[in-house]
């Protein structure tokens, strides 16, 4: 049965209004906003950009090893999920702009990883951090990222949509197809992590990061492929999609929370264990500011707990209404957990954390050494100072004696630094906006090609999809 979606002016109107409400509120930033040579400005953009890029990108994820595992309940919904890609060829293309932009000085996300670079900053001559972060080796790694995710996105819009797989052959080549992205997903998802977020600050480490990422916006992926599934069914499409198929996203939805709050969990609980310098500091920065323990937790409780009491009910993920509105929830509670990831290092008071040579060498000595003894002396008022925190402690001082000569003349420990970050109402019109742009982008693939790819082998299978329960 051929079905094709109509990218009509109803939906296009309402769209065109958010990515102006998006215009607006960047603007609103930009001038609003000033510190730190508009930190909060070029903040918004990454959080946004690669929040959507990871929805996008995880939908190809979805088609890949749904077609490697030989799923068939998946077929009808195959369009929705490369539809969503769709924006990776714009994400892709702004998180590189964005790069682009810090290591011209636009901007100062990314000032940090340039001091390594340039000064050093207390790491060997040879060290490969060094390497890493060196301008024309970081910028070409996010453009492979970028081409390759347009690539793939392109193709599986082409291949999966138009190949006549009822062909054997046909069908072989699409199993290639999805290895080779599953391939390049793996890597690219883990490093562009690295690359982009995790180098706002470039002396904490997290061996879970990659994962860490992937589960966050793999629920918010598959929160926001239930909501289009919903919209298409209201609107007369997808008629042969029911409660079951529904039911099964609920459960990825669900399964895909649990294990964002394990990873979670792994993350803060091992780096408090070990109290180790480069991955304490994260935490410490992040906890001195009373705003930032209200969204670290916030998010944790969204993403979390709605779930588990949630979710993990059978009807919840059966009733349309139920199910949408865990789903919306869940979307907002992910971008607010990339936003506890992207906002703080940027947007420090400048006076502290500043733009030139001078401000990065204060904050190395902050960030290294200040915030480390801070994380002991936060146990010490809580009654648990222990042989571990004098051990940290003493580690701080040594890593102290390796900084200090990189601004510790220029600022005191005991400053608090200012923070200009905060979800306000500009970052509520710019989330709007870039989801206007992502779901724009969509329905605009979504009505190129048919809704239900008549040819696939497992297409009946699908149809008659249904969840039994003893």
């Amino acid at each position: 049965m051929t079905e094709k979606f109509e990218f009509t002016d109803k939906i296009k109107k309402p769209l065109i209004y958010m990515m102006l409400a998006g215009l607006l509120g960047l603007v609103a930033v930009f001038f609003l906003h000033p510190e730190n040579h508009h930190a909060r400005f070029w903040t918004n953009l990454l959080t946004n950009a690669y929040f959507f890029s990871g929805i996008a990108l995880f939908g190809l994820f979805v088609v890949a090893a749904t077609q490697l595992a030989y799923g068939g309940w998946q077929t009808l919904l195959k369009r929705v999920f490369i539809s969503m890609s769709a924006w990776v060829r714009v994400g892709g293309t702004l998180l590189v702009l964005i790069l682009v932009a810090g290591l011209l000085d636009i901007h100062p996300l990314y000032d940090h990883a340039k001091h390594i670079v340039h000064e050093g900053a207390g790491i060997p001559k040879y060290s490969t951090k060094i390497i890493y972060f060196g301008s024309i080796f970081w910028v070409s790694r996010v453009v492979a990222y970028a081409v390759l995710w347009f690539f793939f996105s392109v193709s599986f819009d082409k291949f999966f949509a138009q190949a006549d797989q009822t062909n054997p052959a046909t069908y072989k080549k699409s199993k290639l197809w999805a290895a080779a992205f599953i391939v390049v997903f793996a890597v690219t998802e883990s490093a562009v992590s690295w690359d982009m977020i995790m180098s706002l600050d470039p002396h904490w480490f997290s061996t879970l990061f990659g994962w860490y990422n992937f589960a966050s916006y793999g629920c918010a992926a598959w929160a926001m492929s239930i909501l289009l599934v919903l919209f298409l069914k209201s609107q007369g499409y997808l008629a042969q999609v029911n409660e079951n198929h529904i039911h099964d996203l609920g459960k990825f939805l669900f399964g895909f929370s649990i294990f964002w709050t394990y990873l979670w969990f792994s993350q803060f609980m091992l780096q408090w264990y070990a109290n180790i310098p480069e991955d304490t500091n994260f935490w410490v920065k992040r906890f001195n500011e009373p705003y930032f323990k209200v969204t670290i937790f916030g998010a944790l409780i969204i993403n979390f707990l709605f779930p588990l009491f949630f979710l993990i009910r059978r009807e919840a993920k059966r009733n349309f209404r139920m199910i949408s509105f865990g789903a919306v929830l869940l979307i907002f509670g992910h971008y607010v957990d990339f936003f506890n990831y992207t906002s703080v290092e940027p947007n420090w008071n400048s006076a502290k954390h500043g733009h030139h040579a001078g401000g990065h060498e204060g904050n190395a000595a902050l960030t290294e050494k200040g915030e480390i003894v801070l994380f002991a002396e936060a146990k010490e008022h809580t009654g648990n100072h222990t042989a571990t925190d004098v051990a940290t402690t003493q580690d701080a001082h040594a890593v102290e004696a390796t900084h200090g000569e990189h601004g510790a003349a220029e600022h005191h420990v005991a400053d608090a630094p200012n923070n200009f970050a905060g979800i306000g109402l500009a970052e509520i019109l710019v989330f709007i906006g870039f989801l206007g742009a992502f779901l724009f982008m969509f329905f605009m693939n979504l009505a190129k090609r048919n809704l239900v790819p008549e040819n696939d082998p497992y297409l009946k299978e699908a149809q008659r999809h249904h969840v039994t329960w003893a």
